[in-house]
């Protein structure tokens, strides 16, 4: 887990704020370390409108679950970090 990831999990007060940079951070590793190809370019390319009842892939739910019995983390701001993570990860390629 990186640095940044662990000082926010330290907070343990909520906010849409920490919520979207815990899901950047979860985001980049996944790209980084899980994602193939193809899964990059589609959660990549992904619109605001698609996020309604959007499960994440691999693990990545059951990693929210764990994130959020640490700390309170909303949804909606985590999912929006955890998709501009994948996007950074894909503009490198």
């Amino acid at each position: 887990m990186s640095g940044v990831l662990e000082r926010l999990l330290g907070n343990k007060g909520s906010g849409h704020a920490k919520s979207y940079f815990i899901g950047l951070e979860r985001g980049r590793v996944w790209a980084e370390d899980c994602a193939d190809y193809f899964e990059l370019r589609e959660w990549s390319e992904l619109e605001a409108h698609e996020f309604e009842d959007l499960i994440l892939p691999h693990d990545e739910t059951k990693q929210f679950n764990i994130i959020h019995s640490e700390t309170p983390v909303e949804w909606e701001a985590y999912l929006k970090g955890w998709i501009d993570g994948v996007r950074e990860i894909r503009q490198k390629y």
